[in-house]
């Protein structure tokens, strides 16, 4: 058995995700206001209109502003980033149509969006988005800003070689989308072929095992020899240990493959997922053979361009947050990522994952020994920022205060724990203090822990109040469901679904067939064992939960291990799906969609969802809370949706924090932070507006 039973692993870190429905007036609970050094509250009522595009705005820029923040993975692109922190370097250097304001409503920035419901000529119900962009902006290098390149953006999004996490094909039923990913007008009968040899492979011997070698047996077995299966036996023990005879190959890293694939085959099998790796391999051999002789669809039918300014986009039915998805994404100069796009190549776009170039605010500069460098864009449409530079360094959590302390940083988002919050006041520093528009959760993959009853099991041993009391006092509370609750649908009254209880989880695992046996819990005459991994473990929320459930497993004749892992290193495991259970913390939720995290099509490499919740009725739940626009009957929906989801035994929901901004008084200039920040809305909406002293 891989590393799946013996190790059960966990992290903490931020990955950027659009999961959530927008904010009305009566679940506007937002705490807002900004405290000077003095305590006083500063609220007010800024105006979020917009000014006209080639804005003179400020004409000199001077200074440096360093923002600390967590640690990057260096990939700045929107296209394919990873983690929130990449996200917030590169923002600064795109423009998007539309933006959320203070009350996570959508409002114009570099243009505007409207829909209208309009039929088929069968009478079915369609939205028509219409899409302007203002007149007259430019790049940093000086091109004009045309509709091309927020078409060019929806067509990398839509590319059937695109592997990033987002989902804007799934989000969005455009017409002709699916005809062009499949490059086939007639795609629906073999996409359902397709389905069907998959499961068939996935039930042949040979297959099967063809499968476990050409994936290594899903990026477990790495190749060297004597190797360690995760529990300090080598390849050739566990071999053993299974009843396989090793003599001759303990030096073949070829035939211990081999060995070790039928070994989990006869053996483990319900383990992998075969059928998702064949409908993957043909899809792409369907998709690439369409290819091959030539593009047969070069154009979604359902996105049109009117002008060089206006595009309209025909979407199927009605989507509640269809304007957002759409107005929320980058303007990308199609002449710098390339100018000779061609579908299915996108080989030139990620050569520039390291250099993104736009129309907003900022220019990047350069990004060395963990620090990000953008310079003032003098041809920003409202003008060029009042600083010169704004640099995004990594700073350790634990370190983010001091820092401030000794002017080494000029803004930070620590941690708001009590201890940090007590600092704050002694030292007269001016923060603000938010909701948190996320939440933090520990996740089990199901395709890694394949067992529901050893899922329930781990579960039951997650105390959280405690750990969460102890660490924030009244600056978080615990949450019972998978969503952030500054959204409106998320379901106040929800209990506990799972409950701390070890009597509990020995009864879940032993019925997964594990016994207790001179005191360690075993199956098979192998102990289990878990590894948990957690991002900067001294300071960090959860750690206590890990502690407890280390010795609680342990009475129980189980094992965890805690890993500490910087944070790029637990992203890139959670991404490849090497860690079996992790915690982490979902950020920038705006809408109720929670197709990126839960939906089936999105297990695929570079998707969000690496629990492997793969399950037809939840896709079929969500589709309809995503076209159900009566608030009142969403929420009931989501409701259903949420108890599903934690039926699989995949998130145990955490905590709901504040954010916390600090800001160094010797530098910072209080009056240029917006007075109406909020949840969804902060300085970097106004970063053109930034002074220093």
């Amino acid at each position: 058995m891989r590393k799946k039973g013996l190790a059960l692993l966990l992290s903490l870190g931020m990955v950027l995700s659009m999961a959530g429905c927008g904010n009305d007036a009566n679940n506007n609970n937002n705490t807002t206001g900004t405290t000077t050094a003095q305590g006083e509250s500063t609220e007010g009522n800024n105006s979020t209109e917009n000014t006209t595009a080639n804005n003179t705005g400020n004409t000199e820029s001077k200074g440096t502003v360093v923002y600390g923040t967590g640690s990057f993975n260096g990939v700045f692109s929107p296209f394919f980033y990873q983690t929130n922190y990449d996200s917030e370097a590169f923002q600064l250097v795109f423009e998007t149509v539309s933006e959320l304001n203070e009350n996570s409503e959508l409002v114009d920035n570099a243009g505007h969006i409207e829909a209208e419901e309009v039929t088929d000529e069968n009478g079915n119900v369609q939205t028509l988005y219409t899409i302007t962009i203002q007149d007259g902006m430019v790049f940093s290098d000086g091109e004009p800003v045309t509709i091309d390149d927020l078409l060019f953006q929806y067509y990398v999004l839509l590319d059937p070689t695109y592997d990033g996490m987002g989902t804007f094909r799934t989000r969005l039923d455009i017409v002709g989308a699916n005809e062009y990913y499949y490059d086939d007008p007639n795609y629906s009968e073999t996409v359902s072929q397709i389905q069907a040899d998959a499961e068939a492979k996935a039930q042949n011997q040979e297959d099967f095992i063809a499968y476990l070698v050409a994936t290594n047996l899903e990026g477990w077995f790495d190749g060297t020899l004597p190797g360690d299966v995760g529990d300090g036996r080598s390849w050739v023990q566990y071999l053993q240990d299974e009843g396989y005879d090793t003599t001759g190959i303990e030096n073949d890293a070829a035939k211990m493959l081999d060995m070790l694939a039928l070994c989990e085959y006869e053996h483990y099998k319900d383990g992998y997922d075969a059928v998702a790796y064949y409908t993957k391999e043909l899809s792409k051999d369907y998709i690439a053979s369409g290819l091959s002789d030539g593009i047969d669809v070069p154009t979604v039918s359902g996105i049109n361009k009117v002008d060089d300014l206006t595009c309209t986009v025909l979407v199927n039915g009605i989507n509640v947050t269809g304007d957002q998805v759409l107005a929320l994404t980058q303007l990308t100069p199609s002449h710098y990522y390339d100018p000779d796009f061609k579908k299915g190549d996108l080989s030139k776009i990620k050569e520039k994952n390291g250099a993104p170039l736009g129309s907003g605010p900022f220019v990047f500069q350069s990004y060395e020994n963990n620090v990000v460098t953008l310079k003032a864009n003098p041809n920003y449409r409202l003008g060029a920022p009042k600083i010169e530079y704004f640099k995004l360094q990594y700073i350790n959590e634990e370190q983010k205060m001091a820092a401030i302390l000794n002017n080494e940083i000029d803004i930070t988002e620590p941690s708001a724990s009590k201890e940090v919050m007590k600092e704050l006041k002694d030292e007269e520093i001016p923060y603000t203090l938010v909701d948190f528009p996320g939440y933090g959760y520990i996740a089990i993959s199901a395709k890694r822990v394949p067992d529901l009853k050893v899922r329930e099991g781990l579960m039951h041993l997650m105390t959280r109040e405690q750990s969460i009391s102890t660490y924030y006092g009244e600056l978080a509370k615990i949450i019972e469901r998978p969503m952030t609750p500054t959204l409106p649908e998320y379901p106040a009254d929800a209990t506990e679904y799972w409950g701390y209880d070890k009597d509990k989880a020995l009864e879940c695992f032993k019925e997964a067939g594990y016994e207790q046996v001179d005191g360690k819990l075993v199956k098979d005459g192998k102990q289990l064992v878990v590894e948990v991994a957690i991002g900067e473990a001294s300071d960090h929320p959860s750690t206590a939960i890990l502690t407890q459930m280390a010795n609680d497993l342990k009475e129980l004749g189980g094992e965890l291990i805690i890993s500490d892992l910087d944070f790029s290193i637990l992203s890139n495991r959670v991404s490849n799906d090497d860690v079996d259970m992790w915690v982490m913390a979902w950020g920038n939720t705006t809408d109720c969609d929670l197709t990126q995290l839960f939906g089936s099509d999105s297990v695929k490499m570079g998707g969000s969802n690496r629990t492997w919740v793969v399950d037809p009725e939840l896709d079929k739940m969500m589709i309809q809370v995503m076209q159900t626009l009566d608030l009142e009957e969403r929420r009931a929906l989501v409701a259903q949706e949420l108890d599903k989801i934690m039926s699989w035994a995949t998130y145990m929901p955490v905590y709901q924090r504040q954010i916390l901004y600090v800001y160094n008084p010797e530098t910072i200039n209080m009056d240029s932070i917006p007075s109406n920040t909020s949840t969804f809305y902060n300085f970097f909406n106004e970063i053109e507006k930034l002074e220093i002293k």
